[in-house]
């Protein structure tokens, strides 16, 4: 049969057609959609703006990202300031705390049947003390950037005082009419603190008696100069109980520590008590207890070391930190 050439183009056209609709499946968009029946063009418009959203979302999860990380730093940056504050705020109140000997008040030499003085604890913002005769206690508030303070709901015990010309009601004045205080360092380096009145009037002088230093347990390493060469004679201090409990290396002993306000650092070991053990004889306990008796200032050397003096100004004693008596 022969094919004219009018056949021979209409499969030619229908070929054509054929392979033109196979081409355009290749670029057709992988979610199924026309690209809003533009073909390719349309397919490249869908992506770029899907591109698009794509930078869009990155923006606003980089933006929120960032935010947060802002939030992040300041909420830090918040926490380190009030940390900073709070170090502040310790050191001020570690200035006043501890206590205080009362040495002048309203112009006067502070007297007393026993020595005034004053204890500040921050941390309860309370005072506790002795008026030369009765306890007292209140509340007090200070800021140690402005120099300012005031003392509230002071009270005292009513014992009647047997002492005449004693300076207790002067001290209570005295704290009613403070409102500004200043600390120096005294000619020994210990800390001088004194309160003064709205008109600017000087009303009381105190100095700083902290013996808090002695609390712990101490190896006894040296009695007048010379080491020991006794293993486990140690002392435990109290200072707040006032008690002395210790171990001469072969006897327990028990008894009382007592500060003087009147005197830096000055101490007393009393009603001391002894087990009687039989020991070897090697002089070291009867020296321990000569030397408890004879000490009459306690001084820190380092925070793992510290001394007892004698009337002489020689040290009687050296001890070092150690681990707590086992009886």
């Amino acid at each position: 049969m022969k094919i004219g050439n009018n056949s021979v183009i209409i499969a030619a056209l229908g070929f054509a057609l054929a392979m033109s609709a196979t081409s355009c499946s290749v670029f057709k968009p992988s979610s199924g959609q026309e690209g809003s029946g533009k073909g390719l063009q349309g397919w490249v418009e869908s992506e770029k703006e899907a591109a698009g959203n794509d930078i869009k979302s990155a923006k606003a999860d980089a933006e929120k990202g960032a935010q947060a990380a802002k939030a992040e730093a300041e909420k830090a940056m918040a926490k380190v300031d009030g940390k900073l504050q709070q170090i502040a705020d310790s050191q001020v109140g570690g200035t006043l705390a501890g206590d205080w000997a009362i040495e002048t008040v309203l112009g006067k030499k502070a007297v007393g049947e026993t020595p005034p003085f004053i204890k500040f604890v921050p941390a309860e913002s309370r005072i506790y003390g002795n008026n030369g005769c009765n306890i007292i206690n209140g509340q007090y508030q200070s800021d140690g950037a402005a120099g300012t303070i005031s003392f509230s709901n002071l009270a005292t015990t009513m014992m009647m005082c047997g002492m005449n010309n004693i300076t207790d009601a002067e001290i209570g004045e005295a704290l009613g009419l403070a409102v500004s205080y200043t600390m120096q360092a005294g000619a020994d380096n210990e800390s001088i603190l004194k309160f003064f009145d709205a008109g600017g009037k000087q009303v009381m002088e105190l100095m700083h008696r902290d013996f808090h230093f002695l609390d712990g347990t101490w190896a006894v390493v040296a009695i007048d100069g010379e080491p020991v060469n006794l293993e486990g004679m140690k002392i435990a201090l109290d200072v707040d109980e006032k008690r002395m409990h210790g171990n001469t290396g072969c006897n327990i002993i028990n008894g009382e520590l007592e500060t003087d306000m009147d005197a830096a650092n000055s101490i007393s070991f009393s009603k001391i008590g002894m087990t009687r053990m039989a020991c070897p004889d090697s002089g070291w306990e009867t020296r321990m207890m000569v030397a408890l008796e004879e000490a009459v200032t306690a001084k820190k050397i380092s925070s793992d070391e510290i001394e007892f003096i004698g009337s002489n100004g020689k040290q009687v004693m050296l001890l070092k930190k150690s681990s707590p008596i086992e009886d």
